[in-house]
């Protein structure tokens, strides 16, 4: 039987999830990059909690381990590409750049999901 942290994350999962798949309808109406940014960033702050801050500064591995779960880390990968694409979107390529290699190492660091 699960725990009570095991709840937790997965009701955190399926309301960033949730999250994720509105912001990418929004997109496709049309949303300004700034407000996707600003909305995937606050998913991504739901999602990490207070470890953000330090998760953001690790490398991809440590990050990646640290994140502790597959779901919650592919869900971290795709905000990060959501605001790689608004950044594109607003035509800061450099910004999108950077977002979106740290999206690849984050995807290339993470361990394969349980069966």
């Amino acid at each position: 039987m699960p725990g009570a942290r095991d709840d937790y994350l997965l009701r955190l999962i399926q309301q960033v999830a949730a999250t994720l798949r509105r912001l990418r309808e929004r997109v496709m109406d049309g949303a300004l990059p700034d407000e996707t940014t600003r909305d995937a960033g606050a998913a991504i702050g739901e999602l990490l909690g207070p470890q953000r801050s330090l998760m953001e500064m690790l490398d991809a591995g440590s990050a990646s381990a640290l994140a502790g779960d597959y779901e919650r880390l592919e869900l971290w990968v795709q905000l990060i590409r959501l605001q790689a694409d608004a950044a594109r979107a607003a035509n800061d390529v450099a910004r999108a750049d950077k977002l979106s290699a740290r999206a690849n190492a984050l995807e290339s660091a993470r361990p394969k999901p349980a069966d």
